[in-house]
């Protein structure tokens, strides 16, 4: 999403629950290396539907887009034979959730706390110092950030009843669906949440 869409929320065309937060540094396919690569910023794109990234308002009956008159500009710009309209765009003018979440919003705190201890930047420098001596304090602290992101949306759910659509806006998606990225793995446990490594050391 960029800054030319943000009449379509202004206009209640596109609402929080049609939203999904990409945080810097999440692990993201980018059109523009052709493959996975950490987010160079904050990104807000169109929420997928069923945990896919097929966007919610493709109506697959009709084979139609359902919002195809008030589309966004990187939907309008999409030619799958000509990429490049599109391609020249990424990464510029885009909106963050502070172009959409107000200010004086109570989730800010929450948030902010996320960003300070959660950020992806610090998963990812932490997942290349595993060895065979270091891995256990390493992914026990790997499994403390991801716990606390946990417990940071948690929290947020009981105090705004947020629904997964409207959580996925304001925190992104949760550390642990991105651990497969840095060849980790998240258990639930009796001691609580675990990480390991899913690829032996040296390979």
């Amino acid at each position: 999403m960029h800054e030319a869409d943000l009449p379509l929320i202004h206009d209640h065309r596109l609402a929080v629950h049609d939203l999904i937060t990409i945080r810097a540094g999440e692990p993201v396919f980018s059109p523009l290396s052709n493959g996975i690569e950490p987010a160079r910023t904050e990104l807000i794109k169109l929420a997928g539907r069923n945990d896919s990234w097929t966007c919610h308002f493709f109506d697959q009956t009709k084979n139609l887009c359902g919002i195809y008159a008030h589309r966004p500009l990187e939907c309008g710009l999409l030619k799958c034979w000509e990429p490049t309209d599109l391609t020249n765009v990424i990464y510029q003018h885009c909106l963050s959730r502070k172009d959409i979440v107000p200010a004086a919003d109570e989730l800010w705190e929450l948030i902010g706390l996320q960003e300070e201890h959660c950020d992806f930047a610090k998963i990812a420098s932490l997942s290349t110092e595993v060895t065979e001596v270091s891995a256990p304090a390493i992914l026990t602290e790997i499994a403390r950030i991801v716990t606390l992101d946990v417990r940071i949306r948690q929290r947020a759910i009981r105090m705004r009843q947020l629904s997964v659509t409207e959580e996925l806006l304001y925190f992104g998606r949760p550390l642990f669906k991105s651990l497969a990225f840095y060849q980790l793995a998240a258990q639930e446990g009796p001691q609580g949440l675990t990480v390991s490594r899913t690829t032996s050391l040296g390979t």
